[in-house]
């Protein structure tokens, strides 16, 4: 592989600050194109005695996974899963043995769907094994045997069991039966020396429930039930010992804080609460294992050590120091912690990968994420913050054109998918880069109901599609232009998902303020949402539903754009993918149907073989150069 660097040295200047590294003085723009791009690298994974690199990386449009030695980088085997195949678990075993868990394309939707399958591969390729089941996790001291789930079906859904299976002999002995979920849909966290200690699950009314297995104990114990307590709480990860754990607890005001537990009687002490933002970013041990702090403020990066007593968090701090101003994560470390694989990313780098030499106190640069935009002018992003007109503190991200004039800007306000627990973040976003490339300003906002920011924040947006939610994304509008950031002019707003419904609500509400709007995959009709779509066809869709949107027929109708057709009087771009089961494609048909009988210009775009996201390459090209064309046609 081409884009392995081997003498890129990060030089050690004081105690470990960066030197920066050299960039072209006349910096090229990149081709937009090349925005679109998956990373070239996804993770490495160093082996234990730290002689051996594993990789995904990019191949054609699929993932393999490639063995190399650390010292010469010459490639020894390479693992193919199979066509556009991904890789979703690669872990060492011990120094001769890779777990890998991969899936491949699934022939009608062209993506990778297919169930995972899992291997055991020597990394001279002379052994593959393929397991029974799942990965959850290795055994510490015990490299013969891994930890495996599977589905055992109830009817009350997939219940998991967790068993011991011996590598080399899984087929044929099964395994030793640990333990068995407390819920269906219930994920599990194992602790390194073997025992299963919690498991996750959410009931219909997407309320969580929180369970630990306690040593010498059958069966499980009640650590949260959220449908009683009102919050959830979460499990960041388990100490070295098995004894400690840290949880993430929700707090009915306020954001959520942090807190350490007494695996053998529940005892709960705080260790840290932020004022302002929930944990975005776990920070975790040299071997990724362990929770020593998190990166806290979605659009402001900053860290925070709440383990501090853990001997890897001066080390942390040294390495951070060198990458200042930079999002910095440790994928994994050799069983000494003399060498560890960082990964280092920032607004303008999709994320790099360094080789930290611990005891030559030293970082080499051995990949980066994608070099295609290495010596370019990448647009670079920055934290916004502004006051909704109710008085909430509200927060975004803005990225602009890295050269050219950087006030009064065609801009493009992007609302995000989700749209509750979902959160702009100050890091690359390929979207923002793209669009910014073209001479866009690009604001992303955290409107009410977005994640980060505690619970209450995103109860705010219950009910509020079309109202509250809409004047946060009205009121970082007007905040942009009396910033001088954007020509009032020229304004258009865009997104996917409920983003894309929030699109066509700003033409519905504010039609004196936008331009144009466009959207992606987005229901338009509120009602419809209880007839169409996979949401409604359970009892924990339609629950949700009713939770965040109220059935009230006359309220869904005033705040639906198929419904509220004649108000748009700007130009609309609409695209969807005809095997959407989330959102079905009715949706943009029956709006652009109406909007052609209110004789409102509206552009429509169908890709027979997508379905919720766009994940076929040529179906992005072609989305993202029509979506352009359209943005520059009405800001020009």
């Amino acid at each position: 592989m081409g884009h392995l660097q081997r003498h890129r040295t990060v030089r050690w200047l004081s105690t470990l600050l960066l030197a920066a590294l050299a960039v072209p003085a006349a910096a090229q723009q990149p081709d937009w194109r090349d925005f679109l791009r998956r990373d070239d690298v996804e993770t490495i994974q160093i082996s234990p005695d730290g002689r051996f690199l594993a990789l995904a990386q990019r191949s054609g449009e699929g993932t393999v996974v490639s063995i190399r030695d650390t010292a010469s980088l010459q490639e020894t085997i390479r693992f193919n899963p199979g066509v556009l195949g991904e890789i979703a678990v690669l872990k060492w075993v011990d120094s001769d043995r890779l777990v890998i868990g991969a899936n491949r394309a699934d022939s009608r939707y062209r993506v990778a769907l297919v169930e995972p399958a899992l291997y055991v591969v020597g990394r001279d390729g002379r052994s593959r094994e393929r397991m029974p089941a799942n990965f959850l996790a290795t055994i510490d001291g015990d490299p013969e045997h891994l930890l495996v789930y599977r589905c055992t079906s109830t009817r009350d859904g997939c219940i998991d069991e967790v068993r011991k299976v011996q590598i080399g002999h899984s087929r044929t002995s099964g395994g030793e039966k640990i333990i068995s979920a407390p819920d269906a849909r219930s994920v599990l966290l194992a602790d390194r020396h073997g025992q299963v200690r919690f498991a996750i699950s959410w009931n219909d009314s997407s309320q969580s429930r929180l369970h630990v297995h306690r040593s010498g104990t059958e069966g499980w114990a009640l650590v949260n039930d959220a449908t009683v307590s009102g919050v959830d709480v979460l499990p960041l990860g388990i100490d070295e010992d098995g004894k400690h754990a840290y949880l993430t607890s929700e707090r009915k005001k306020g954001p959520s804080i942090v807190e350490r537990y007494v695996i053998a009687d529940g005892k709960r002490d705080e260790v840290y609460a932020d004022p302002l933002s929930d944990p975005v970013w776990t920070i975790r041990s040299l071997d990724g294992e362990v929770p020593l702090g998190a990166w806290y403020d979605p659009v402001k990066p900053r860290a925070v050590f709440w383990n501090a007593d853990h001997p890897d968090v001066p080390i942390l701090r040294q390495v951070m120091a060198a990458f200042p101003g930079k999002l910095v994560r440790v994928s994994s470390a050799s069983a000494d912690r003399n060498l560890a694989i960082v990964n280092v990313s920032s607004t303008t780098e999709t994320g790099d990968f360094y080789l930290f030499d611990r005891a030559a106190r030293r970082a080499s640069l051995l990949a980066y994420g994608a070099p295609w935009l290495v010596g370019k002018q990448v647009p670079a992003s920055r934290g916004v913050a502004f006051t909704a007109r109710d008085g909430l503190p509200l927060h975004g991200v803005l990225t602009v054109p890295a050269s050219g004039p950087q006030e009064r800007l065609p801009m493009v306000v992007v609302a995000h998918g989700g749209p509750y627990e979902v959160l702009e973040t100050a890091t690359y976003d390929a979207e923002a880069a793209l669009l910014a490339s073209q001479g866009f300003a690009v604001l992303r906002v955290n409107f009410r109901g977005s994640g980060g920011y505690g619970r209450d924040f995103v109860e705010k947006g219950y009910r509020e599609w079309g109202r509250a939610m809409q004047d946060d994304l009205t009121d970082a509008t007007r905040w942009a232009i009396a910033q001088g950031i954007a020509d009032p002019g020229k304004v258009c707003l865009y997104g996917m998902s409920y983003g894309g419904y929030a699109a066509l609500m700003g033409a519905v509400r504010e039609p004196a303020l936008y331009r144009c709007v466009a959207g992606y995959a987005a229901p338009y009709d509120l009602a419809k949402m209880y007839k169409w779509g996979s949401i409604r066809r359970s009892d924990l869709g339609l629950n949700y539903l009713e939770r965040v949107l109220g059935k009230d027929k006359p309220e869904l109708a005033a705040r639906s754009p198929a419904q509220q057709a004649a108000a748009i009087k700007v130009p609309v771009l609409l695209a969807h993918g005809r095997l959407d089961a989330r959102v079905d494609v009715q949706h943009s048909r029956a709006l652009a149907k109406a909007m052609r009988k209110a004789g409102t210009r509206v552009e429509v775009i169908e890709y027979p073989s997508e379905g919720h996201w766009l994940a076929i390459d040529a179906d992005r090209e072609d989305f993202y150069t029509r979506l352009l064309a359209f943005l520059k046609d009405n800001t020009d």
